[in-house]
């Protein structure tokens, strides 16, 4: 049940925009972020929205994908963790595949100046960030995403993945649930996602604490499907039964 006039404008901003942060709202209502915050635990205990990334969606837009920026902004520092750990997975030499995700994003920060390493993505925003350090960098080319305006997806993409052979490849998805099911929101970047795993030698999943115990529309892969797991916090306990997980926290 809606309670007041402020939360219909919500849900109208929500409808119109498919995501608003705490802060943006605040703005355009001309509010305090604490009463926006309250609106929004009203909305998602009513069951018309759900909060994340520091502000709310619809429940029946979970397809939709958060712009890049967004998604890099929010919990940085433990995406930050989980790259330098996923970094030392990496030997002199490898031909590494790192797909669109944000966490793949830290990573080629944390390889950049690595000048003995081939990196292979699909990210427009990788490939600009490692032109300006020493790897070697493949684009796979392919058509701009919709949804996704910095991935490269498509038949051309997934041809690039899978005429290459890796040593290994990265990933991330916007769900793990707690039996081990990696989702995503969008069909096409799974697609490409799914050339790159084939061909891979090693298969990382990057995932941050926060998406653990949510599912998204379009199923990845199984986490048994995978070599080891890479995450903020030390979830053994809840997937060390299908695949290893990497716990260096240092």
């Amino acid at each position: 049940m809606i309670k007041s006039e402020r939360e219909n404008q919500i849900l109208d901003l929500i409808e119109k925009k498919g995501y608003v942060s705490v802060k943006e709202t605040a703005e355009l209502l001309f509010t305090s972020e604490s009463s926006i915050r309250r609106d929004f635990t009203e909305l998602e205990k009513a069951g018309f929205i759900k909060r994340s990334y520091g502000g709310a969606e619809l429940i029946r837009a979970r397809k939709n994908v958060l712009p890049f920026t967004t998604r890099a902004d929010d919990f940085a520092e433990g995406k930050k963790k989980i790259a330098r750990m996923a970094a030392e997975l990496i030997n002199d030499g490898d031909v590494v595949f790192i797909d669109s995700s944000s966490t793949g994003y830290f990573l080629a920060m944390e390889i950049m100046d690595r000048a003995d390493i081939t990196v292979v993505t699909n990210s427009i925003e990788i490939q600009a960030l490692l032109s300006r350090g020493e790897a070697v960098v493949h684009s796979t080319g392919g058509i701009l995403s919709r949804y996704n305006r910095i991935c490269l997806v498509g038949r051309n993409a997934e041809k690039t993945f899978e005429e290459i052979n890796a040593d290994i490849a990265f990933f991330s998805s916007k769900s793990l649930s707690f039996d081990g099911i990696i989702s995503d929101c969008t069909q096409e970047e799974v697609f490409v996602r799914r050339s790159m795993l084939k061909n891979a030698a090693k298969k990382v999943l990057l995932m941050n604490y926060e998406k653990i115990g949510t599912t998204s529309s379009f199923k990845q892969c199984n986490l048994s499907d995978i070599e080891i797991l890479v995450c903020d916090r030390d979830v053994t306990e809840q997937f060390g039964k299908f695949c290893k997980v990497f716990k260096n926290m240092d």
